[in-house]
């Protein structure tokens, strides 16, 4: 049986830090935005076996739309980066491309979204897509987002952070919501998902994956994202309230069949190129030593580093 992508038919931007993050002894470089948070969740928290998302609780949720065509969904890293599926963009023209942000509506009907074009995707130069291997675009907004209680980053995890097997995960999209359905939901949906080991989770894919993928949903099946969710989160809360970006949703087969789990794009071990993707800007200003737990902590040459007041 064959995979299914899970895809239906100048200013220097700030970068996100954590909330709650410990400074540590040394210099402050940069100025860096929080993330993580839902300042604008005002309850408690259709991908297929999930819930309507309420606006606001999944603040750094993208629709991405070829025309009037929701086609993929991304996540919010930075005011001019989103994230999203390689394999999004296989057929795409990018002057046709925008994103939506800030509203769980599909349609737009209610008046709350904000639509951005996209001046640049680059995918990753070691996608296959074959195999799905290195499933990860880094889009460029042609103007910077303005972060509020309905748009905000997700955290990019550190390179060795770990997500343990069995930790609940949250993912979210306007993908079909069953299997064989070709009708996309109205409102964004949401689901828990649990981190499968990576050992299992590659028996059952007959050995087809690498270290850059990794594995969510449960092996009886019933939860999954599907056609239309990819490039969308696979976004963990590591401490109340503060949610890290675990995966980005890439392939699977089926849809939310027992032995089949999502199988999502690893940030841990694709962020370096992420990174370095971002900071190819020149003028990019980011933030280095100020912060004990912190999204980004590498640079690149050639940058401009600014001094800022630490928060």
């Amino acid at each position: 049986m064959a995979a299914s992508i899970k895809r239906s038919a100048p200013g220097a931007p700030s970068l996100p830090i954590p909330r709650g993050s410990e400074r540590t002894n040394g210099l402050c470089f940069g100025f860096c935005l929080e993330c993580g948070g839902r300042p604008g969740l005002s309850k408690p928290s259709k991908i297929v076996g999930g819930i309507e998302a309420s606006r606001g609780e999944i603040p750094w949720q993208v629709s991405l739309k070829e025309g009037s065509r929701h086609f993929c969904g991304a996540t919010v890293i930075g005011e001019r980066w989103l994230l999203s599926a390689a394999h999004c963009f296989n057929q795409t023209k990018l002057e046709y491309l925008k994103a939506y942000l800030g509203t769980t509506s599909l349609t737009g009907t209610d008046g709350n979204a904000v639509k951005v074009s996209i001046k640049k995707v680059v995918q990753h130069p070691s996608y296959n897509p074959i195999i799905l291997d290195f499933d990860v675009a880094v889009l460029e907004l042609a103007s910077p987002l303005h972060f509020n209680k309905f748009i905000q980053p997700v955290c990019l995890p550190l390179a060795v952070q770990k997500f343990p097997v069995g930790k609940k995960c949250m993912i979210s999209g306007w993908g079909n919501v069953r299997e064989g359905n070709i009708t996309k939901p109205e409102s964004l949906q949401k689901a828990s998902v649990s981190i499968i080991d990576q050992k299992t989770c590659n028996v059952l894919y007959n050995f087809s994956l690498t270290d850059r993928m990794i594995c969510a949903g449960f092996v009886e099946g019933r939860v999954d994202s599907y056609q239309g969710d990819s490039g969308g989160p696979l976004a963990c809360e590591e401490t109340p309230g503060l949610f890290y970006l675990a995966g980005v949703v890439s392939w699977g087969i089926g849809c939310a069949q027992a032995k089949r789990p999502g199988v999502y794009s690893r940030i841990t071990k694709l962020k370096d190129w992420i990174l370095d993707a971002i900071s190819s800007k020149p003028n990019l200003i980011l933030c280095t030593s100020c912060w004990k737990f912190r999204c980004l902590q590498q640079l690149s040459g050639g940058l401009r580093i600014s001094g800022c007041n630490p928060r």
